[in-house]
């Protein structure tokens, strides 16, 4: 195990070395790899319209159990274990942030969450709103010596200031899904290139029996202040998280007590089973050809198709996610079909219109 550096050192590193897996010869040549015309992609939510008129949360039929610590940082650690236990939280001896924080919680899972959701659509939900409402607070993952109590560790960060590292993120993803009577835990461990491993937060998730890893940070994006959605850690397994051909993989931290092992031994195929948004295509791709069917698609949408997520499957390829040039001559192909996009794909220069995610997952853009 690599020295571990403080968690509060770490978060701009992770995120700023998943970006580099694709974009670092624009990074660092001082180009941009977008045109500026796609907005941040939508996530997969309820519109206004859609939601609950009457909305009932689960929690409200449990047993109610009280508050037994007195400081707020422990209440609200202790709001996650109560939810966790399958009971309804009694506020009577609880501080004001904490009955604050929880109704924030219920408020969102009001707006977005309908009573005859299931809960893999609820976990869904619940990850899409982190990922997309919350920012990531780069401000102080690049102080030398930030402050441990900062909000954005905690729940206070993503759910009343919409503002977290992964940490709060983390946190919030168990309160959210514990109150939907959905079994969450929180992992602590790092996120490893094999050289430098730093401190990281995420999530493992009960669903139908199974137990599936769930990362918030790593599913959002963040270049040239985009906010990227997408779903590469999306339930996913262990063996997927911490495969050594990525160059960068999930390391668990197994002394720490928190690590409670629920093995995560299955890889739900979101891509497979979800819709790319254009024609009839999942957003799993098996050849190049429906590969440069659906960007000849995005071509013929003229100005109706936005950001496409993509996991590039192809039967005849054996795919080496270690290999930052991957697929790099299929997805030309294919974006020749479209003219004109918002990324500027140059292999020579090692700029690549994706990113290897557990899987491989690739993640494109395409103008509006």
């Amino acid at each position: 195990m690599k020295k571990r550096i403080k968690t509060t050192d770490c978060i701009k590193r992770i995120l700023l070395a998943f970006t580099a897996l694709c974009v670092c010869g624009c990074i660092f040549c001082g180009c941009s790899i977008f045109r500026g015309k796609s907005p941040d992609i939508s996530p997969h939510l309820i519109s206004e319209s859609q939601a609950e008129k009457n909305p009932v949360r689960k929690i409200d039929s449990c047993e109610t159990e009280g508050f037994k610590t007195t400081t707020e940082s422990e209440q609200l650690n202790e709001l996650i274990e109560i939810t966790y236990r399958r009971n309804k939280p009694d506020f009577a001896d609880a501080l004001p942030k904490v009955k604050e924080v929880y109704d924030a919680a219920i408020a969102v899972l009001n707006r977005y969450i309908r009573n005859d959701f299931s809960d893999y659509e609820r976990v869904h939900a619940i990850h899409d709103w982190l990922a997309y409402c919350v920012k990531y607070d780069f401000d102080l993952a690049a102080q030398e010596n930030p402050d441990g109590n900062d909000p954005a560790f905690g729940l206070v960060g993503a759910l009343i200031n919409k503002k977290a590292v992964c940490d709060g993120l983390s946190k919030a993803f168990r309160l959210l899904c514990c109150i939907e009577q959905i079994r969450a835990t929180r992992m602590l461990g790092a996120y490893s290139d094999g050289n430098v491993s730093v401190n990281h937060a995420w999530n493992k998730v009960e669903l139908y029996g199974d137990w599936y890893n769930v990362d918030i940070t790593l599913d959002v994006w963040h270049v040239n202040d985009m906010n990227l959605l997408n779903h590469g850690y999306f339930l996913v397994s262990d063996k997927d998280i911490s495969e050594e051909q990525l160059q960068t993989r999930h390391v668990v931290y197994a002394s720490d007590p928190i690590n409670v092992n629920y093995p995560c031994n299955k890889t739900y195929d979101f891509h497979k089973n979800e819709s790319a948004g254009v024609g009839e295509y999942s957003m799993e791709v098996t050849s190049q050809e429906q590969l440069n069917d659906i960007f000849a698609a995005v071509k013929k949408a003229k100005g109706k198709i936005g950001k496409l997520e993509l996991r590039l499957d192809f039967t005849d390829y054996i795919i080496d996610l270690s290999r930052p040039e991957a697929y790099a001559v299929q997805i030309a192909e294919a974006y020749g079909k479209v003219g004109n996009a918002d990324y500027k794909i140059n292999p020579q220069a090692g700029v690549y219109p994706y990113m290897r995610y557990p899987r491989g997952v690739f993640v494109f853009l395409i103008y509006k």
